[in-house]
């Protein structure tokens, strides 16, 4: 929903084992990859990564982004389902330090569940509300309270893209 062929550097901040950065590498392969998340969850990105012979393909980062710095040199950040496990003012810390992070004219990409997506509230309030609940943190947020963050953070202009089933996956950038 957002083409990325203009864009040199990807970062993807609490990127797991790299599930989303292969999808990407595999449609963008001059896009330089790059994936931060915890130390002891690279060792699983390595694996998937090695699997699906993207080894060297994406350059891995360990830190924890409530406490560390995040890699520069990126012309696009995403992060994807990641604010929905946090409180606002770890949000609005992580989106700081995007912007931090982020190359001049870079774009940061949300992807999330949104809540309040008309036709689908009772849905997507019920199942994330159970999953959070379980989680033990975090909330939906309505796209205007992303906005709003975003705005704190930082960044002057927000667009949300169109998605098919914006109540599981979302996209701001």
């Amino acid at each position: 929903r957002y083409a990325l062929s203009d864009r040199k550097v990807l970062l993807d901040v609490g990127g797991g084992e790299g599930a989303f950065l292969a999808e990407v590498a595999w449609r963008y392969h001059n896009l330089q990859l790059k994936l931060f998340d915890l130390p002891a969850v690279l060792e699983g990105a390595r694996a998937r990564l090695a699997r699906l012979g993207l080894v060297g393909r994406v350059e891995l980062s360990g830190g924890n982004f409530h406490q560390d710095p995040l890699p520069v040199g990126a012309d696009v950040i995403t992060l994807v389902r990641i604010l929905l496990d946090h409180d606002d003012e770890a949000v609005l810390r992580l989106l700081q330090k995007v912007k931090q992070a982020l190359e001049p004219g870079g774009v940061l990409l949300i992807v999330e569940p949104f809540s309040g997506v008309r036709g689908a509230e009772t849905v997507g309030d019920v199942y994330f509300g159970l999953y959070l609940r379980a989680m033990g943190r975090g909330r939906a947020r309505r796209v205007d309270e992303l906005k709003a963050l975003l705005t704190r953070a930082g960044f002057t202009r927000s667009k949300v893209h169109r998605t098919r089933y914006p109540v599981y996956a979302g996209l701001i950038s």
